[in-house]
């Protein structure tokens, strides 16, 4: 197949990406397709969708249509943008960039992670400079390594601030997914969790070599830094040190966003972090209903990821209140398969599909079984 054009499916993508991908490193696939525990999360957040049904209104297609929309007052060309998400530079040496460029191609957002291996002013300097880029932090260990993020952020030009809320602990894998970080073990990338400046205290020393896997050890260096317990205190010292847009990721309970919109946050995305985080926790498009419910009064965005894999799946979560939906590991599949130009086919293909949506589907509504 010529994966640099012509429409296919995600489920084809993931299929080519599979078979590319475990060439190299079977484990390192397990690792990309990760869900802990027993994989609750992870396989209801595919499931939820197929809960829900289009009700058709026939004869009223038309003929002007368009997929545009905004987030945070910017236009995007697509209500579909690109998840921080780590694993970029395993699959290629400048892979968030890669996705950077392709979602400016597409006309929509791409969240830088915190925790790649690509340090935001390289990424900054690789992308086009009129794209649409918000950078993503955790409420680090060490206040230092959250302000790199957002004083880098604010001077190249990003648009917002992406705060993952959801992992405190790292929660761990079972089955045959319980040993996939012994895929990192003989990986030395050049500036591994390259964001993360200060450990333990002290300015990170990059002269010194770790393996991903060295770095990412429980009891020691950048997994102290992110696995922490920011609070509530902790994101209104954050709010206080940027006027950038604030988005809070992680958000699963209409409690929590109504506290977050007191808080001043400019937006909700509703995650489950892929599954990767407590099992058990509801799937975002579960979740999503009564969280934009909570937030009907307010001037806060409401977006989605978590198992967003078709065109039907993008255009029932808007129908259940989204502003606009992101996804991660359909780029990554499409970063294996064919680099900057496979991301953007799964852009195009998801757009494809979704335009031919709005033709005739304007509602969703649950099934009773």
């Amino acid at each position: 197949m010529n994966t640099s054009s012509g429409a296919y499916s995600l489920a084809e993508m993931e299929r080519l990406a599979k078979e590319k991908v475990e060439k190299k490193s079977p484990i390192f696939w397990s690792y990309i397709n990760l869900g802990t525990g027993d994989r609750q999360t992870f396989e209801e957040s595919l499931r939820a969708f197929k809960r829900y049904r289009f009700q058709p209104r026939i004869l009223s297609a038309k003929r002007q249509r368009s997929t545009f929309t905004t987030v945070l007052g910017q236009p995007i060309a697509i209500p579909i943008g690109i998840s921080p998400v780590a694993g970029y530079s395993y699959l290629h040496a400048d892979g968030d960039a890669n996705a950077g460029r392709a979602a400016a191609r597409a006309g929509t957002v791409k969240i830088l992670t915190s925790v790649g291996d690509l340090p935001i002013e390289d990424f900054a300097a690789m992308v086009p400079k009129d794209g649409h880029y918000w950078a993503q932090t955790y409420l680090f260990e060490d206040r230092r390594n959250t302000l790199h993020i957002v004083r880098n952020a604010e001077r190249l030009g990003f648009k917002a601030i992406v705060v993952t809320v959801d992992s405190p602990v790292e929660h761990k894998a079972s089955g045959s997914n319980r040993n996939v970080k012994d895929c990192f073990k003989d990986i030395h990338l050049k500036t591994p969790s390259a964001n993360i400046r200060y450990i333990g205290g002290k300015k990170r020393d990059f002269a010194q070599q770790h393996s991903v896997a060295e770095l990412w050890k429980p009891d020691q260096l950048a997994h102290k830094e992110t696995f922490c317990f920011g609070d509530w205190d902790e994101l209104a010292w954050l709010k206080s040190e940027t006027k950038l847009p604030i988005v809070l990721k992680g958000v699963l309970t209409a409690d929590s966003a109504r506290k977050a919109a007191a808080f001043g946050v400019a937006a909700i995305l509703v995650s489950a972090h892929g599954g990767r985080q407590l099992d058990g926790s509801p799937a975002p498009l579960e979740a999503l209903p009564e969280i934009v419910d909570a937030l009907k009064d307010t001037k806060l965005e409401v977006y989605m990821d978590g198992g967003i894999r078709t065109g039907n799946d993008v255009v029932k979560a808007l129908a259940l209140g989204a502003r606009a939906v992101f996804i991660g590991r359909p780029a990554l599949y499409g970063l294996a398969v064919n680099g900057e130009d496979g991301v953007y086919q799964v852009l195009k293909d998801l757009r494809e599909r979704v335009d031919n949506l709005y033709v005739i589907y304007a509602v969703v509504h649950r099934c009773k079984n």
